[in-house]
């Protein structure tokens, strides 16, 4: 079994023609798609902590020791010595695509594109304000696949920007979930770093510091697996000692954002309320599934 750095084979002339790769190139064993992730945004040390905000929700602390805990989604090897204990379920970034592309995607101003005019429209709602609860459920949830999506709570005042401030804070509360998850197990951590399509917005980052309490920094590169493959690769051939090395010399920080504890008490409410309605939705979940099973 090979490590992940570890040089697996080389080029053969016959692939090289094929590719217009070089023959003999080394070809590195290569990494679980979310580790490198978590390598190409610059988390290398013990304790910090991935949240990929993308078509799945994905949350990983590195951690020294393996965490057997049965609750945690997954555990996988960082490197030689250290784990990633991961958290993920299909509940993320997927929401604001799935909500774009059926109600939105026509609907742009002109010199904007959707996802830029959704930021501005969450942007101009006050998280203090009166804002409706939204489950991140189209596709299920980790805790029960018979979870479906809906909004809460919705009064005839609410606004299409309401209701999208409702969808960015869902996605961020079932991210919180699974931290309290990574939490409970003894996977603690200080510190976020976001990447993923929802870290490219200007405001869901920051709603992702207040919801969870935490510092957030924004990966400055857009493709963080593919980077995170290339800092395993230059890590096999020498290049760099090891995969810190790798990321501080070819990863930064884009932007950072601090928890405004002006919206703590807001988020905290609507947190609870979040998962309450999850618990008293539950038998309903399991009503629609047998209905939609039949249709």
């Amino acid at each position: 079994v090979l490590e992940s750095a570890d040089i697996a084979g080389h080029v053969s002339a016959e692939v090289a023609a094929l590719t217009g790769l070089r023959a003999g190139t080394p070809v590195v064993a290569g990494l679980f798609d979310v580790v490198a992730s978590a390598v190409g945004s610059g988390v290398t040390r013990t304790g910090a902590a991935s949240v990929i905000a993308g078509t799945w929700s994905i949350n990983q602390v590195i951690t020294d020791e393996p965490i057997r805990d049965p609750s945690i989604f997954m555990l996988s090897t960082f490197d030689r010595q250290r784990y990633l204990a991961i958290e993920s379920s299909a509940t993320s970034a997927a929401n604001l695509e799935w909500i774009v592309r059926e109600f939105l995607e026509h609907r742009g101003e002109a010199g904007k594109s959707p996802f830029e005019l959704c930021s501005e429209l969450v942007a101009s709602v006050d998280p203090n304000s009166d804002i409706p609860i939204y489950h991140p459920f189209l596709y299920g949830s980790q805790q029960n696949g018979h979870a479906r999506a809906g909004f809460y709570g919705i009064a005839g005042w609410h606004s299409r920007a309401h209701l999208l401030r409702a969808l960015f804070e869902g996605v961020a509360f079932e991210h919180k979930r699974h931290v309290e998850t990574l939490h409970r197990a003894g996977a603690d951590f200080d510190q976020v770093v976001l990447s993923g399509g929802g870290s490219r917005s200007s405001v869901w980052p920051q709603i992702f510091a207040d919801v969870l309490g935490v510092p957030v920094t924004v990966a400055r590169s857009r493709e963080t697996g593919a980077l995170g493959a290339a800092i395993a690769a230059g890590t096999g051939v020498g290049i760099f000692a090891d995969y810190s090395a790798g990321a501080a010399a070819m990863t930064a920080a884009a932007r950072h954002f601090v928890p405004n504890e002006a919206v703590a008490d807001a988020y905290s409410g609507r947190y609870r309320l979040y998962g309450e309605i999850n618990q008293a939705m539950t038998p309903m979940w399991e009503r629609i599934a047998g209905q939609q099973a039949r249709t």
